[in-house]
Order: C-alpha cells, then sequence, then structure tokens
C-alpha cells in the first residue's frame, strides 16, 4: 500500500524551482511572440545561460553568475533579432541554429568543468528568490502587455506591423526589444537551472526543458496568467519523475519510467491543441504575423 509521505515542503521548494525556470524561459518567449518574432532557440538560450553562470559564479560568485547567464540570453536573443528582423532570415531556421550551436559549442566549452557549486545561494524557507523574481515578471508582462500603451504597441506589432508602422510605431526597434528582452529571460532561466536547482554542471543540463518551455507559450494562448498555471503543472510533474517517493514512499514504478512523465504530458497536450476545435480557437489567439518577417514597402 502507497502511503503519502507527511514531509513535502522539501519537494515543494524543488518543483517550484523547475516552475521557476520554466516560467523565465516560457515568459520571455511569450514577450517576444507577442512582437511577431518566434525563437524556437529557448533550449539553446538556456545552455548557454547555465553554461556562462556556472562557469562565472566558479570564480566570482553566484551574483556574478546569474548577471552573466542573463547579458548572455540578452545577446544571443539580439543576435536572433538581427537575423530574424533585419535580415529576414527564416526564424525557425535561425532559433534552430542557435539551439544546435548551442548544444555542440556549450558540450566542447563547459564539459571540461566539473563539479559542484563552490558557493550558496541564500533562501527564503527553502525557496530560491528567483522564485519571487519570476511571478514580479509574470505580473509586469501581463501589466505592461494588457495595461499600458507600450503593450498595445508590442500587441499591435504581432498583428499587423504594417498597420503599427502607420501609426508611428517603430515595428523593427520594437521586434529588436521584445526579443533581446526574452533572450535575457532564456539566459537567466538557464542560470537558475544551474546555480539554484543543479547546483553542479552536467552535460546539457536543460534535458529538455527549454522544449517544455516553448510549447507552454502555445498552450497558454499567449496569456501570462495560463502560462504561470501550466509552468506549476509541469514543475510539478517534472519533479514528480524524479522523486516520487518524495510523495508516495515506495513508489513502484522504475526512474527510466518516471522520466517519461513530463514528455508524456508534453504529447497529451500537443494532442489536444492539434484537434479541430482547439486549432480554431487557438488561430484567434496567436499574433497574426507571428513568425513572418516585416517589409517596409
Amino acid at each position: 500500500m502507497i502511503e503519502i509521505s507527511p514531509t513535502l515542503w522539501p519537494f515543494t521548494t524543488r518543483f517550484l524551482e523547475v516552475s521557476t525556470i520554466l516560467v523565465l524561459a516560457a515568459v520571455g518567449e511569450l514577450l517576444t511572440q507577442r512582437s511577431g518574432v518566434i525563437n524556437v532557440g529557448i533550449e539553446g538560450l538556456m545552455l548557454f545561460g547555465a553554461a556562462t553562470s556556472f562557469l562565472t559564479a566558479q570564480a566570482f560568485g553566484p551574483l556574478w553568475g546569474f548577471a552573466t547567464g542573463t547579458l548572455v540570453g540578452a545577446f544571443l536573443g539580439l543576435f536572433h533579432a538581427m537575423l530574424s528582423v533585419s535580415l529576414r532570415v527564416n526564424q525557425i531556421i535561425s532559433g534552430m541554429g542557435v539551439w544546435l550551436f548551442a548544444t555542440g559549442f556549450v558540450t566542447y566549452w563547459a564539459d571540461r568543468y566539473t563539479g559542484p557549486l563552490k558557493a550558496t545561494i541564500p533562501r527564503i524557507s527553502g525557496l530560491t528568490p528567483a522564485f519571487f523574481i519570476a511571478l514580479a515578471v509574470v505580473i509586469i508582462i501581463w501589466f505592461v502587455l494588457t495595461r499600458t500603451h507600450f503593450g498595445l504597441k508590442i500587441r499591435s506589432v504581432g498583428e499587423n506591423p504594417a498597420a503599427a508602422e502607420v501609426s508611428g510605431v517603430n515595428v523593427t526597434w520594437t521586434r529588436y526589444f521584445c526579443t533581446t528582452v526574452g533572450g535575457a529571460l532564456g539566459g537567466f532561466s538557464g542560470a537558475v537551472l544551474m546555480l539554484s536547482y543543479l547546483g553542479a554542471w552536467s552535460h546539457l543540463p536543460t534535458k529538455g526543458l527549454g522544449w517544455l518551455a516553448f510549447g507552454l507559450v502555445m498552450f497558454s494562448l499567449w496569456r501570462p496568467g495560463i502560462l504561470l498555471v501550466g509552468a506549476l503543472a509541469f514543475g510539478f510533474v517534472w519533479q514528480f519523475a524524479i522523486s516520487p517517493e518524495s510523495i508516495f514512499p515506495g513508489f513502484p514504478a522504475p526512474l527510466p519510467v518516471n522520466r517519461m512523465l513530463p514528455f508524456l504530458l508534453t504529447i497529451i497536450i500537443l494532442t489536444i491543441i492539434s484537434t479541430e476545435r482547439f486549432r480554431r480557437r487557438w488561430a484567434l489567439m496567436k499574433p497574426e504575423a507571428l513568425g513572418q518577417p516585416y517589409i517596409k514597402e
């Protein structure tokens, strides 16, 4: 008989950390897509953020690690914006290029460094400060997109960039800004993964979390509130797959089977998204100009 563990708080803090990682990466992509740019390279942003933050933290401390990971993510977001906005390269190919480059370069560059993180991250009742930062970021992004004039500009650029340009909105600058900020949040997410959740370098530590974050954006219908709920659900499933005994001591399923759970959930959600009823609603919510380069006439 499976018994429920009485000590759930350590498990709760861990799954909230996973949710924090997903929220930061996904809300950055949501902002990027709201401006009409799609970046499938979130996994690459997180990998670079994780690697640079770990190596910097080992030498200068965790605060500099978080800063470096965020800056590297912002630079990669800016690079993606240059390719997709200014040079009008196919946005899917550009994002895949960032991911593939990160996979190869980080493997070559960071895998030679092993061992645990030298410094420890301060916590609040077991929770990483990044959790509260992530909640603040979701609220800020929601407020900016739905309650400010600048948010209206972002949404108009994502829906109809030609009409936005006629209205006086700088389409290029807006897309550059959103893609760069989205990249910074992706890099910061990787830094949180490495410095707060894992605490030691391992080969390709993201393990697909970037792709889950990308799927969360579509699942949320580009709404920060739904995205937050989805991230909490995915975070719970991810951590349960790693340590089910934290809730149910003696849980019978072996670890390899448990590790399939987050991706099985992803398949189920993608199947739901693919239904005709959902696709009709999804099409109405999706930014109309998403993934389309803007050519000023």
